[in-house]
């Protein structure tokens, strides 16, 4: 019997879960206004750019106004992703697996880039290397689409 079709599927329910999660996670960023409820992300911020722990209280104020977009943009950009992994990626359409895999890229990229030309390595650490072990499945699902 082959096994191909169960491990597809595991990896449309794995993109479709991913897909969710940060749409959700989109809506609390730009609802709460900061990342996490911990603070990692944030007192990084400060430490990097301020060499304290809190963030001074202007360049809080502007955090949790750019969280505002940024948190409605991830909600929306993942819940159209949740729907391409639905419609078009689990019927092995390949436009739905480059809709998914080179935004993904050219995203990672960019910040990475950006965050090493400003020094912010710790964002790299925090988010960006994190969201590449997370995207691999996906990205290495590609022997599916052939």
């Amino acid at each position: 019997m082959d096994q191909k079709p169960d491990r597809f599927s595991y990896f449309v329910r794995y993109l479709q879960g991913a897909s969710l999660f940060f749409s959700i996670f989109g809506l609390y960023w730009a609802l709460a206004g900061t990342f996490d409820p911990l603070g990692i992300y944030e007192r990084a911020l400060a430490q990097n750019f301020w060499q304290t722990d809190v963030l001074p209280d202007d360049a809080a104020v502007t955090f949790r106004f750019l969280l505002g977009p940024l948190g409605a943009t991830c909600a929306g950009y993942f819940l159209m992703q949740f729907f391409i992994a639905t419609f078009a990626f689990s019927k092995r359409e390949k436009w739905g697996y480059f809709a998914v895999v080179i935004p993904f890229l050219i995203w990672f990229l960019t910040d990475s880039l950006v965050c090493l030309v400003i020094g912010a390595y710790f964002n790299i650490y925090i988010v960006n290397i994190p969201c590449l072990f997370m995207m691999l499945p996906v990205i290495f699902s590609y022997t599916y689409f052939r």
